[in-house]
């Protein structure tokens, strides 16, 4: 009998300082708020919208890295409340396996390959994918809000093969 008490006292012991060895090293505080009223998104009907990036001649891209010229598209924000002062934009979608800051060409078996979609802000800062930005656009709740982005074709390889270069990309705004 005193052996299996000695053995139990041992395995609490043991099972306590295993407990004591994952001892914290800081503390995260997670603070946030869910607003009742957000802006509306005006893009378009079923809030779709096309941004033709245009024609590129596959010639454009003699070297990885090379860009085509940009487009400029806007996200429009309207009926903003007063509550919110600033909005971040997030954009979502598959990543180029060649370089996973860039939107991958939609796979159809006859697209465009070495090639991917560039996003970025209104200053034409490169925009992260599935990541929040730090840019942040200021709103006013009494004029549209129109949130500029702009994007371009890159190429992730120094050989780009020729064919329809299409992508899709969701986002979500995030109210400061």
């Amino acid at each position: 009998m005193n052996k299996k008490m000695i053995m139990a006292a041992f395995a609490a012991s043991t099972a306590l300082s295993i407990v004591n060895a994952n001892a914290a090293d800081g503390t995260v505080i997670f603070n946030g708020e869910i607003i009742d009223q957000a802006c509306t998104v005006d893009i378009g009907s079923n809030n779709t919208m096309t941004v033709d990036l245009g024609r590129v001649a596959r010639t454009s891209f003699q070297n990885t890295g090379d860009e085509s010229s940009s487009t400029k598209f806007t996200i429009r924000l309207i009926n903003c409340p007063a509550s919110v002062s600033a909005a971040q934009v997030k954009f979502d979608g598959a990543n180029d396996p060649m370089n996973t800051d860039l939107l991958a060409i939609t796979q159809t078996g006859m697209q465009a390959n070495g090639v991917a979609i560039k996003l970025m802000t209104a200053d034409k800062a490169q925009l992260g994918l599935n990541q929040v930005n730090s840019y942040a656009y200021p709103l006013s709740p009494t004029m549209d809000n129109n949130l500029d982005f702009y994007a371009a074709y890159k190429s992730t390889q120094a050989s780009v093969v020729a064919g329809p270069a299409n992508a899709v990309a969701n986002f979500t705004i995030n109210y400061n």
